[in-house]
């Protein structure tokens, strides 16, 4: 019995030793586990950080070109009302055009239709005539007023797309994060 009591006493000292030698090694885990889990936090917060200050550059962009756009909108307006109302009634002219007719329409107001028609076609073309004179007046010609205006539309474009981006990537780093 002496002999099976020593083997029972080895068993639970190698136990014993397997044990310790476990628990050693979950706690380096454990240790090495916590250190990386707050390296990623720190991580995940400056790019958090990152992703809201390019969201607000990119919001700060997007007010500054809307402002800039409303300037010049305004500038236009102050600067040459005709081409305004030019613009106006082009863009009636062509919602109208674009308008079926009804019967009712036709039954009542036919011949009227016609002449309204007839003068809202002189009226456009003598807006759109001023309206030229105008801009010839200020030194533009049709291709410079629409690059300016490509120009504008384009950087409105990318000041919404680098908004975007960075709100993605905001939301994207929070919730990573989380």
């Amino acid at each position: 019995m002496s002999r099976l009591s020593d083997n029972i006493e080895k068993a639970r000292a190698a136990s014993r030793e397997r044990l310790e030698i476990a628990k050693e090694k979950a706690g380096e885990g454990t240790g090495i586990a916590l250190e990386k889990m707050s390296e990623s936090k720190e991580r995940a917060a400056a790019l958090l950080g990152d992703g809201k200050a390019r969201a607000a550059e990119g919001v700060a962009a997007t007010r500054k070109m809307a402002k800039t756009a409303a300037d010049k909108s305004e500038e236009t307006i102050t600067k040459s009302p005709l081409a305004v109302v030019a613009g106006g009634l082009a863009l009636g002219a062509l919602v109208g055009s674009l308008l079926p007719k009804s019967k009712a329409e036709t039954k009542y107001v036919g011949g009227a239709g016609k002449k309204i028609n007839e003068t809202a076609k002189k009226a456009y073309g003598a807006a759109k005539e001023a309206g030229q004179e105008q801009i010839e007046n200020l030194g533009l010609d049709k291709d410079s007023v629409q690059d300016q205006i490509k120009d504008l539309l384009g950087k409105a474009t990318e000041a919404a797309k680098s908004a975007a981006e960075a709100a993605g990537d905001a939301v994207k780093s929070e919730k990573s994060g989380k």
